[in-house]
């Protein structure tokens, strides 16, 4: 017996006269690109609550006077909180990320990994400290809570200083030299291995090393403890090295989340799905070339899907934002797709 027919969710419409696609599998489905899509907050809502990640990741849908949102709550400590003592938990939320009524479901919960993604980012970007050489403040330089505004008023505070062409020692010594001046969650870091400059710089093995009584006792970042990071230098560079760590980082969080994340049971971003499997099982939901030999189906499917891009063109800004961008407009004449609503009236 064939598998059944998927059936369209909440928020989901089929389009009329959508045809059918029935896969390698024998499972008869519609395509999502000959779906409508309506979606409010219940039926996103509905979309999430199917979607897992760790114990410490929440995920939220809602509805406020800018139309409905998805958010990330995350369950953690305060990570500028480095005393011995226990930390109490804490639920921290990440920014809002907007969603059009006519997203695609699939879309939404691709929305809701990024959100996830970034939000333990902004984590990881607090949880890397660099300590004064010349005395014992640390401080947490790749965060998201510097001032902008104001570092971009004086940018003289900031710039690197002019570095050596080439190290006065070996690369592994300096290297030594500036993880002794970082950590991460209050972890040390250890030089595991060196391979110097070749075609395309040098690689670098570090180990996160174990958390202090403290953190340890409270479990949290576990699955940092011992994680070998490679990074890969451009130069020899103290500054190169410190954010070459930072990319590190950051990608190792998201390869956890890529593996944690599932969507009805299925981990969508695991590595254990094969791409070219993938481009298969796309290729067979796509058969344009028989559905719009029916012109009473192409006609709706050309007219909706021009409706629907359409609808994204933002509104032309106005001030110094629409001269930005009438600047950049300006020289491409015959730009196709949908310009912003109202450019043609301020070009004029």
């Amino acid at each position: 017996m064939n598998p059944p027919a998927l059936n369209p969710a909440l928020g989901e419409l089929t389009m009329p006269g959508a045809p059918t696609v029935t896969l390698s599998n024998g499972c008869a489905c519609v395509p999502q690109h000959y779906l409508q899509f309506r979606h409010d907050a219940r039926s996103v809502q509905s979309l999430l609550a199917e979607v897992a990640c760790d114990a410490h990741s929440l995920l939220f849908a809602a509805e406020d006077g800018g139309g409905v949102y998805v958010q990330v709550g995350l369950i953690g400590r305060e990570n500028y909180e480095r005393g011995a003592g226990a930390r109490p938990l804490k639920l921290v939320y990440g920014r809002k990320w907007r969603i059009d009524p006519d997203t695609p479901s699939s879309e939404i919960v691709q929305t809701a990994f990024l959100a996830l993604q970034k939000a333990h980012e902004h984590e990881v970007r607090e949880l890397l400290t660099l300590r004064d050489a010349t005395g014992a403040r640390v401080s947490t330089p790749l965060s998201n809570h510097l001032d902008l505004p104001l570092m971009a008023a004086f940018p003289e505070l900031t710039a690197a200083e002019p570095e050596p062409q080439a190290l006065d020692r070996p690369l592994a010594e300096a290297v030594r030299e500036w993880l002794s001046l970082c950590q991460f969650a209050q972890r040390p870091l250890e030089l595991l291995r060196c391979e110097d400059w070749g075609v395309d710089g040098a690689a670098l093995w570090v180990r996160i090393g174990s958390p202090p009584a403290a953190r340890a006792a409270e479990g949290e970042l576990a699955h940092f403890d011992g994680q070998v990071l490679r990074l890969q230098l451009a130069q020899a560079s103290r500054v190169e090295f410190v954010f070459a760590l930072m990319d590190a980082l950051i990608h190792c969080s998201n390869r956890r989340i890529e593996e944690a994340f599932r969507f009805r049971g299925f981990a969508r971003f695991s590595r254990r799905n094969d791409p070219a499997r993938i481009a298969q099982l796309s290729r067979q939901l796509r058969p344009y070339a028989r559905d719009l030999r029916r012109p009473e189906f192409a006609a709706e499917f050309q007219r909706r899907n021009y409706d629907t891009d359409a609808s994204r063109a933002p509104r032309w800004p106005s001030g110094a934002l629409a001269r930005v961008n009438a600047e950049k407009l300006t020289p491409h004449r015959h730009l196709s797709g949908h310009l912003p609503q109202g450019y043609a009236r301020a070009a004029a």
